[in-house]
C-alpha cells in the first residue's frame, strides 16, 4: 500500500495526492496506474502528485564514468538521485513542481506521437489559462529535458512532457493491437528555482558531461500569478484534478 497522505480519490486510478512524497513513491504509483491499464482493470488512470527534491536520472545516466561520485556528491548536498527505467535527460523534482502523470489505453488504430501528447498538453494549457497564463507547445534551448513538446511561456519553459508507450493484445478482436501509453508531466509551479539548475549542472560536471541548464530559460507559475505558498499549490493541483478529470473521461 502507497503511503498517501491527503489524498482525493474520485474514481479509481484517479488521484490527487497534496502532500508530498519520496519520490520512489511517485514512481511506483504511475507504474501502478500502467499496470491497472495494461491489465485491463481501466481503461484510463491519472494522479496528481509532487514529491520530495530528488534528481531522476534515466539508466543510461549510470553508465557515465563519474556517476557513482555524481550521485554521492549530490546526495550530500541533499538531492538524492534516482534512477527511472524510461530514457530522457534528468528531471529535477521538488516539493514545488507538479506532477501529472495519464495513462490511456488506445483501441486498434494507431496514435501518433503529437496526437499522444496532445492528451497531456491540452488539459494542462487549458488548466493554465483558467490562472491567466497562456501557454504553448515549443522547444527552448537551453531548457532541462527539452523537446517538442515542453509548455513554453513567452520563451521560458513551464512545463516538460514524456510518454512511455507499451504494445497490448486488443480488447477488440477486430483491431490488430492496443497501445497503452504513460503520458507525464512536470510542472513549474512555486519553486526558486536557481538553486535547482545549480545542483543539476554540478551533476552533469560531475558526470563529465557538459553543462547546459540555462536558468533564465524557466519560469515558475507564481511567477506570473503573483501567488505562492502551500496554499496556491493546492489550490492548483485541485483545479488541475477538475480539468483533467473531464478531459480524460472522453477517452
Amino acid at each position: 500500500m502507497l503511503a498517501i497522505k491527503q489524498t482525493h480519490e474520485m474514481a479509481q486510478g484517479n488521484l490527487c495526492c497534496i502532500s508530498p512524497m519520496p519520490i520512489n513513491e511517485g514512481l511506483a504509483l504511475e507504474q501502478r496506474l500502467l499496470e491497472q491499464v495494461t491489465a485491463g482493470h481501466t481503461r484510463y488512470g491519472y494522479a496528481i502528485w509532487r514529491s520530495h527534491q530528488a534528481l531522476v536520472v534515466p539508466r543510461s545516466a549510470t553508465h557515465k564514468p563519474g556517476f557513482e561520485l555524481a550521485s554521492r556528491y549530490c546526495e550530500s548536498q541533499g538531492w538524492p538521485v534516482v534512477v527511472r527505467s524510461t530514457g530522457g535527460e534528468m528531471t529535477p523534482q521538488t516539493s514545488g513542481f507538479i506532477n501529472l502523470s495519464m495513462v490511456l489505453r488506445c483501441n486498434g488504430a494507431k496514435t501518433g506521437i503529437r496526437e499522444s501528447y496532445s492528451m497531456i498538453c491540452q488539459p494542462l494549457i487549458q488548466w493554465m489559462a483558467a490562472m491567466g497564463i497562456h501557454a504553448y507547445c515549443s522547444q527552448v534551448d537551453g531548457a532541462f529535458c527539452d523537446g517538442d513538446f515542453n509548455l513554453v511561456v513567452n520563451g521560458k519553459k513551464i512545463a516538460g512532457t514524456a510518454q512511455r508507450r507499451k504494445r497490448l493484445r486488443p480488447s477488440n478482436p477486430d483491431t490488430k493491437e492496443d497501445t497503452a501509453i504513460l503520458l507525464h508531466a512536470v510542472i513549474l509551479c512555486d519553486e526558486g528555482l536557481e538553486r535547482i539548475w545549480k545542483i543539476s549542472n554540478e551533476f552533469y560536471k560531475a558526470c563529465q558531461l557538459p553543462p547546459f541548464i540555462i536558468g533564465d530559460r524557466h519560469i515558475c507559475m507564481s511567477d506570473i500569478t503573483r501567488q505562492n505558498g502551500e496554499g496556491f499549490i493546492s489550490m492548483a493541483m485541485s483545479d488541475l484534478d477538475a480539468v483533467v478529470d473531464r478531459h480524460i473521461s472522453k477517452f
